[in-house]
């Protein structure tokens, strides 16, 4: 069968400059063969565009030498290091990142490039499989990172575009079993074992080979000795002043440029390699040596990048790569991956790049015929994971394939998902759980929540080592952005592991020692990770229903997967009016449009003309949804509604432009919605309007009801009013703050403990059928006669929408809450 390339979309820009402008030519090619007509255009003159860039690259590398360690420790000419300003500020870094973002839009919206935009929407489609190059010797034009074109993002979501400035002739595709050599070269002050872990969990029907700080004459050797496919490195590295060349620390006394080991790497090319991977700092230099080697695809970092960027981004870019993804578009989901760290690591998202010859077909990691041999050796022993419940009727067998704790980011116990919640204790009762050594885990689990009781992570671990060894349990999976948003994700946790807890506690589901396990999955909040997380839980047929997903736009893109599998899955925090309607589906909350409704009338009350803006989060369904019902409602109440530019998903969100239309229009009220990840956002501005002094009342969505308001805020977030579906009584905090020596200023646990006992009680009826199978939970829980008695009172699920339905109107736990003197306290 032919593979179908797809299209590959070529911006040449020539000789020019941008005093002056350059010439660009627009190439369409659709598998290698030119299919529409060439069309030319012109870049405007622009000299500020490297003003812009050279600021922010300044403000970048001064934050990062006072941030963690970069994968750059070499001595090269002082010209390099002359670029860092004096600041250190993160809040710099991001400002003069807006204003790079929104110059080089502005250059490229005033440049003549009408007939090559209509000539490009005319020929490919947003669906199409397309990979777009930037085709230019200009150093300067490969620095900028052209993904962030507006008009591309708009037409093509999120398009990766790459770098190339030579074409060749192609040189095959990769073929099982891929031969890879990897390099790890000094490792002063960074983590580079971590890569090595990456590489082996990751590549599979692979030769791996490593070699570790090597003298150079046995680098050498290694490269010319055999054929490879792939060459890594990771460790210390830079660009040259001139821009063409860079050096690589391949240990603590050698450094190596690629022009001292050209004659040898021209032989590694003539033995079929593809794909050179730098994870390591400012690696244009090194990209453009190679690049003259006809290296079919080469990937670098543009600037310096920290460890934890590094590892990321290898790990994300595996992930997507290795089950059959292109290249170009594994780099895409890795780079938009990392956009989920940048509140900590700005910029995170702008460092990878594709340096590729644009004759090049499209790279695809090989999925192999044979399995890796540990798989062997397991098979010819006969090894499976059962679940057994043989006195209740029902009996499954798990394949070792299908197991969805062997997948990275989904754990039982055997891995710490909680990056910036660890110890030594739990790193061991990890290290134990993984051994099977269930006993010992118990004891440093143990030990790991007398120093940190407020783990919940270790809290579900310690309680699935207790039943790891009973022939009878249950697991249950919970999905939750333990990598983008921990805190959120702990509160989560946090529900289902007291409920957990009280279950085992009890001697079980069925009260005859059938215990409960939980499986704990990170999804970054993010819809590709929720769909790929909701594949493994669905072919796990050891998982009896899910709890999850966060953000709503994770469970909207979820929700097929859980339907067309059977497997039940109940969000306990997500709002779209998207979600729902659907079998297998459940959720804890209303609809958003519920909370909108509830917040406009308190705001009704409390002004008598309402003069209302409003600032949402297009990244989220559920914020928007909130949007429209808010806006209708205030209408009601004969309130104008100000149509104000505050979207805190858009990458050069200005609060100062948000400050000046509240001023211009006499706002007297100010709503925010904003995404989970997008808090420090919406807290900005409240900032900003209380230090300009402007008479405004604050009124939010449920998403701000969590102890980061409070903290970020301090006295800017004195008096906001928030809609939440839950708030606890005096008895239920101090039971919380008894077992999580915290105070509990969150609905997300609640709503989480609520959902595990519907699923318990679910799972209890099910145990009573003739035939127990996963498939029946969605008959039991959509049943006019099942109940469940939840913390705040007794409900039941709608059989036709999937939402939760409290039996006594009265028992509704939905309140107003406001910031009383740094408290959320309930609004009478």
């Amino acid at each position: 069968m032919t593979m179908k390339l797809g299209k590959q979309v070529i911006f040449r820009i020539d000789e020019g400059s941008f005093e002056h402008g350059f010439p660009i030519t627009l190439t369409i090619k659709e598998n290698r063969e030119i299919c529409v007509q060439e069309v030319k255009g012109r870049l405007a003159s622009a000299p500020e565009i490297l003003i812009d860039y050279n600021n922010w690259q300044q403000a970048y590398c001064a934050w990062g030498k006072t941030n963690r360690w970069w994968r750059r420790q070499i001595v090269v000419p002082q010209q390099i290091d002359t670029n860092c300003s004096n600041t250190d500020s993160k809040d710099e870094v991001n400002n003069l990142a807006c204003r790079f973002v929104e110059a080089l839009n502005n250059w490229l919206d005033r440049s003549s490039l009408e007939k090559i935009k209509q000539r490009l929407l005319h020929t490919v489609g947003r669906n199409d499989l397309v990979n777009f190059t930037i085709k230019t010797d200009n150093q300067d034009l490969q620095k900028l990172p052209w993904e962030l074109w507006t008009f591309l993002q708009e037409y093509y979501d999120n398009p990766e575009v790459a770098l190339s400035s030579t074409s060749t002739h192609k040189k095959g595709a990769l073929k099982s079993p891929v031969r890879i050599l990897a390099i790890l070269g000094s490792d002063e002050k960074i983590d580079i074992q971590t890569d090595w872990n990456i590489l082996q969990q990751r590549l599979k029907n692979a030769k791996l080979t490593l070699l570790k700080k090597p003298p150079s004459d046995e680098l050498v050797e290694k490269l010319t000795n055999q054929p490879w496919d792939i060459i890594f490195f990771a460790g210390h590295s830079s660009t040259h002043p001139s821009g063409n060349d860079g050096l690589i620390s391949i240990n603590e006394q050698e450094k190596l440029s690629t022009v001292q080991i050209k004659k040898y790497l021209k032989q590694v090319v003539r033995n079929g390699l593809k794909l050179v991977i730098f994870n390591s700092c400012d690696g244009l230099g090194l990209a453009r040596q190679l690049e003259g080697l006809q290296i079919p695809h080469i990937i670098v970092m543009r600037q310096p990048i920290h460890d934890e960027v590094a590892q990321k981004f290898l790990n994300d870019f595996l992930t997507s790569f290795t089950p059959h993804t292109s290249l170009h578009e594994a780099v895409k989901e890795a780079r938009h991956k990392l956009k989920l760290i940048e509140n900590d690591l700005p910029n995170a998202s702008w460092l990878p790049v594709i340096f590729q010859n644009p004759e090049e077909p499209p790279l695809f990691y090989p999925s192999g015929t044979n399995p890796p041999i540990w798989t062997i050796i397991l098979w010819g022993i006969g090894a499976a994971i059962a679940l057994s419940v043989t006195g209740l009727g029902f009996y499954k067998i798990t394949e070792l394939s299908k197991d969805s704790t062997l997948a990275p980011e989904i754990s039982l116990g055997e891995e710490i998902l909680s990056k910036n919640n660890t110890n030594a204790k739990k790193e061991a009762g990890v290290k134990a759980f993984a051994a099977k050594k269930y006993p010992e885990a118990i004891a440093h689990f143990k030990a790991s929540l007398e120093q940190n009781p407020n783990d919940p992570e270790t809290r579900i671990y310690l309680n699935n080592a207790r039943v790891a060894n009973n022939k009878n349990k249950i697991k249950v999976a919970t999905s939750v952005p333990l990598g983008s948003n921990q805190a959120i994700a702990e509160e989560i946790l946090r529900g289902v592991a007291e409920i957990q807890e009280n279950v085992n506690r009890e001697d079980g589901i069925d009260g005859k020692g059938l215990g409960l396990q939980i499986v704990i999955a990170n999804d970054n909040n993010n819809s590709e990770n929720a769909e790929e997380k909701a594949r493994k839980f669905v072919k796990d047929p050891s998982i009896f229903a899910v709890i999850g997903h966060n953000a709503s736009n994770a469970s909207v893109a979820a929700t097929p997967i859980y339907k067309k599998g059977k497997l039940v899955m109940i969000s306990p925090t997500s709002f779209a009016n998207q979600l729902g309607k659907e079998p297998y589906v459940f959720r804890l909350v209303p609809q958003i449009t519920f909370f909108a409704a509830q917040l406009s009338n308190g705001l009704g009350k409390a002004i008598t003309q309402p003069n209302v803006a409003i600032c949402v989060d297009n990244t989220s369904p559920d914020q928007e949804s909130f949007k429209n019902e808010f806006r209708s409602v205030v209408s009601a109440y004969r309130g104008q509604y100000i149509e104000v530019n505050c979207n805190f998903s858009q990458p050069n969100f200005n609060k100062s432009n948000v400050i000046a239309a509240i001023k211009k229009h006499n706002v007297n009220s100010l709503m925010v919605a904003p995404y989970v990840d997008h808090l420090p956002k919406a807290i900005a501005v409240f900032k900003e309007v209380r230090q300009n002094q402007l008479p405004v009342k604050l009124f939010g969505s449920p998403t701000l009801y969590n102890d980061k308001t409070i903290e970020l805020g301090g006295e800017a977030v004195e008096g906001l009013t928030v809609s939440v579906p839950y708030y606890p009584d005096l008895k239920e905090q101090e039971s919380f703050r008894e077992l999580w020596k915290v105070e509990l200023n969150t609905w997300r646990s609640s709503t989480s403990k609520d959902t595990t006992i519907a699923i318990v009680t679910a799972l209890q009826e099910l145990l009573k059928t003739s035939q127990p199978s996963r498939e029946k939970l969605d008959d039991i829980l959509r049943d006019p006669n099942f109940k469940v008695k939840g913390i705040a009172g007794e409900f039941k699920f709608n059989k036709k929408t999937g939402e939760r339905e409290f039996l006594l109107q009265q028992q509704r736990p939905d309140k107003l809450i406001q910031v009383q003197n740094g408290k959320f306290v309930k609004v009478e």
